[in-house]
């Protein structure tokens, strides 16, 4: 009898166990790490906390286990898309891949995947075992664009492009619901046209045109004023997330005492929108200077995104907030700042329905093409390996130029 029992005891342990990843995975969705709590985890699933405790002791274990499970996913579609020939063929398959999951996930069919965005941040033994894994999935994503054949597509170069890939795919997030689960294919099969080659029309090369002088350059005295804290603040967020740049450690990043950071701002919540608007200022300039400055949508395209992109990763005149900082923005701010995000996508789908018009950009899917663009610029940040201040080299051949005219162009 006991032998009949422990399958099913194992059974309902398994089903429990798969009910609390999914609850898990929502709570980390809408509220980030620093957000993420059993408590929380249990008040979805209307349980008591301590029942939670007999499954996952502490809630970095659970959050661990949340971002191994999704890794995993990743790494099953990596297995999908490793059996094709070419590099081509191989991204492919992954970004099918991809979008199949999200499908079954749109369905109900599988639970959501995690967003990557402050894995960073997880604490204690977890910590390193996660950066590890996460590493390991970049590392696998570059051999994807791996081939004999193309020997310019260098280590570094699939470096930054592997994680180009994963920031374009789960930046789809914030606007995917506006397709119906059966377009998801269609959507896989136009990014990965653009992926693969690029947004130059026919006979179009790398334009030789100075790129858009952007923001001002960041005050090296020492009044402390209301640019400096947006400044210091949007590092810390871009860094630690929403909920982990504090106002202690906004104030000590700048040296001043909480009565100073509440002298230039109301809140922490307002700054951050302030941060948020200062982008979205930054990206409309360099909007409208392209617009003036070139002479074809490809220019103009061109123009846009390398003066953002080469901005982001420079710090000159202070970084944009990257996009992944919306996890565990408060739900009323981050749709404000989705709408934004969205309206710029927008502008730059038509920058690219221009080009499309005049013959300098490939025929595209504008909408989609211009959500990838917004990832080029917004990214930059996070795909400069060396991951040093000011220190941009080989930035523009190694990723600006691929993610413009293609992953596997010489």
């Amino acid at each position: 009898m006991t032998a009949a029992v422990q399958p099913k005891a194992r059974a309902r342990y398994a089903a429990k166990r798969d009910a609390i990843m999914a609850a898990a995975t929502t709570v980390f969705n809408d509220h980030g790490v620093s957000g993420f709590t059993l408590a929380a985890v249990a008040k979805r699933m209307d349980l008591h906390p301590v029942s939670l405790t007999y499954y996952f002791k502490r809630k970095e274990d659970l959050a661990a286990a949340v971002l191994h499970e999704t890794m995993a996913r990743f790494n099953a579609m990596l297995e999908q898309a490793e059996v094709h020939a070419t590099p081509a063929a191989r991204l492919r398959a992954f970004v099918a891949a991809y979008y199949e999951t999200r499908r079954r996930a749109a369905l109900g069919q599988e639970i959501p995947l995690a967003p990557f965005s402050e894995i960073s941040l997880i604490e204690g033994e977890q910590h390193q075992p996660l950066i590890d894994a996460f590493t390991g999935l970049y590392i696998r994503i570059g051999r994807l664009m791996k081939s004999p054949d193309m020997p310019w597509i260098t280590p570094a170069r699939r470096q930054a492009l592997s994680r180009l890939v994963v920031f374009q795919l789960t930046w789809s997030d914030t606007w995917l619901e506006s397709y119906e689960p059966e377009d998801y294919g269609r959507v896989a099969a136009r990014i990965a046209d653009v992926m693969i080659d690029g947004l130059a029309g026919e006979g179009q090369v790398w334009p030789d045109l100075p790129l858009l002088p952007l923001g001002s350059p960041v005050a090296q005295n020492d009044e402390v004023t209301r640019d400096r804290f947006l400044v210091a603040a949007t590092k810390l967020i871009n860094r630690e997330g929403y909920r982990g740049a504090s106002v202690d450690k906004i104030s000590a990043e700048l040296k001043v005492t909480k009565g100073s950071f509440y002298h230039h701002n109301a809140d922490k919540d307002e700054l951050a929108a302030a941060c948020f608007a200062r982008t979205f200022e930054l990206v409309d300039d360099a909007k409208r200077r392209a617009l003036a400055a070139g002479s074809t949508g490809w220019e103009r395209l061109w123009l846009a995104t390398v003066s953002l992109a080469m901005h982001q990763a420079s710090a000159e005149g202070g970084r944009m907030l990257r996009h992944p900082a919306l996890a565990a923005v408060p739900h009323a701010m981050r749709r404000r700042v989705l709408i934004r995000f969205q309206q710029i996508g927008h502008s730059f789908a038509g920058m690219i329905s221009d080009g499309v018009a005049d013959g300098s950009v490939r025929p595209v899917d504008p909408l989609l093409a211009a959500q990838l663009v917004l990832v080029v610029f917004n990214a930059s940040l996070a795909l400069d390996w060396r991951n040093q201040p000011g220190d941009v080299t080989g930035l523009m051949e190694a990723y600006v130029r691929p993610a413009l005219l293609g992953f596997f162009v010489e």
